[in-house]
């Protein structure tokens, strides 16, 4: 039975329905997904699926009006990962289809507010009729290496998101970091930069080079080379963002910072990842942040209680 996974969100989406991908694995066997193109070849070099098909394809929207692709036509079940109904093809709703996809809804929009991972998981535990605990699908990705090994970087760090308004400020990150250098004077730094970053590369490389050597900088690589990097290193301190999930299923102990958006819905559930929310009342917000002007949690962090918190990871 040819399974393909539909799931058209950023890294970071993916990573937050990876238990359910391998408990779909589980039971149907390899699956093909249908993803970015940098996204789903990131999975497949992971050796989470079998092969991809990229989610920008004419066969994707063909389905739209109502046309299934001959490549789609291959495929005997159909997952579809959406945060709403209305973004799955009607094609594939309709009763009397030919092609029918199971509908995984990504979030939570209840009152429950129960973590993106659990609640996906949950809902294919449901169509596929099993009763498996989500424990024994949380094991980080091949490219994790034991602590022993992690000698290239002792603290990665990732600065931005997919919005300016859920990052810390970038002098706060500074800040972070001096105070860890002042307590560790040969701490090994590294930056993670991507196009999201590009405008705060500037004061990055003006702070790097005033360390002399001790801080670099990792800019515009691959999904691959970024994770056999996080893979190598000891700890990462990043925002709610993409990368920030991929330290943590790259078995890196993570600390995530969450100002607007929801630890209890996003954050990863690896007992490797740690959680800081901002103190400011309005935290979080949901969906609102998108059009506060004020972004008033950025400011709210407890730049001590992160410093204790790494400081507790590091010398454990």
């Amino acid at each position: 039975m040819p399974t393909l996974i539909v799931n058209q969100g950023a890294i970071g989406d993916l990573l937050l329905s990876l238990p359910a991908f391998r408990l779909i694995k589980k039971y149907r066997g390899d699956f093909t997904i249908a993803a970015k193109p940098e996204n789903g070849l990131f999975l497949k070099a992971a050796g989470e699926c079998s092969s991809v098909i990229p989610s920008t394809a004419t066969a994707f929207s063909e389905l739209y009006s109502g046309v299934i692709h001959p490549i789609l036509a291959y495929f005997d079940d159909i997952w579809w990962f959406t945060r709403r109904r209305g973004l799955v093809p009607t094609v594939l709703m309709m009763p009397d289809s030919k092609k029918k996809a199971n509908v995984v809804f990504t979030v939570d929009e209840g009152p429950d507010e129960t973590n993106c991972s659990i609640f996906q998981f949950n809902m294919v535990k449901r169509y596929l009729s099993v009763d498996d605990p989500i424990d024994g699908f949380l094991h980080h990705l091949s490219y994790s290496k034991p602590l022993n090994e992690r000698e290239l970087f002792d603290i990665a760090v990732h600065p931005g998101s997919g919005s300016k308004k859920k990052n810390l400020e970038l002098g706060s990150f500074f800040e972070i970091l001096n105070r860890l250098i002042k307590r560790y004077p040969s701490i090994k730094i590294l930056f993670i930069l991507g196009p999201a970053e590009e405008y705060l590369t500037k004061d990055i490389e003006e702070y790097a080079i005033k360390k002399d050597g001790q801080v670099k900088i990792l800019m515009g690589q691959d999904l691959n080379t970024v994770a056999h990097t996080l893979g190598q290193t000891r700890l990462f301190l990043g925002n709610d963002s993409g990368i920030s999930h991929l330290a943590a299923w790259c078995g890196v102990e993570t600390v995530m910072l969450f100002a607007p958006t929801n630890p209890k819905l996003w954050a990863p559930i690896l007992p490797n990842a740690t959680f800081i929310s901002s103190r400011a009342k309005c935290s979080p917000c949901g969906e609102k942040y998108r059009d506060c002007k004020e972004n008033i949690c950025l400011h709210e962090f407890d730049l001590d209680k992160i410093e204790e918190i790494l400081i507790q990871k590091i010398e454990t």
